[in-house]
């Protein structure tokens, strides 16, 4: 005896409501962890008119100097001495000999200040220096 297969006529179909909700969730997710990431001490980057984005800034050591003459390594919003500032280059330096190094200096920090940071960095041997600017 030989059974027939029964035709429903109903196509089976998946539900994608709930797979969209959860894109949108972990969208969500992204774009908020992302900006809670990316927790800079807050300087006025100055403006240039022939300032240029360098083609790679990732691996950079991050040097902030604040217009009250404060410096901060990394994101870290504890300001350092500039022998403490120096000890941390040179360690840097010697983890990595081609360190390179990006100084964000406020628009209204003096020029004094800022040059003390290169030449911190001159005298513990980096060579690779680049600063934050706009472009106009």
């Amino acid at each position: 005896m030989k059974l027939e297969p029964k035709d429903t006529g109903d196509d089976l179909e998946m539900n994608m409501s709930p797979m969209i909700d959860m894109v949108f969730l972990l969208l969500i997710f992204f774009i908020v962890a992302s900006q809670i990431v990316d927790e800079k001490p807050k300087v006025d980057i100055p403006t240039a008119a022939y300032a240029k984005v360098p083609e790679d800034t990732t691996g950079r050591l991050m040097i902030t100097v604040s217009k009250d003459e404060k410096f901060f390594l990394r994101s870290n919003k504890t300001p350092v001495t500039l022998e403490e500032l120096k000890d941390a280059i040179a360690a840097e330096i010697e983890a990595d000999p081609k360190l390179r190094i990006l100084i964000r200096a406020d628009s209204s920090a003096k020029y004094k200040v800022t040059e003390k940071v290169t030449r911190v960095c001159a005298e513990v041997g980096a060579q690779d220096l680049i600063y934050s600017a706009f472009e106009e």
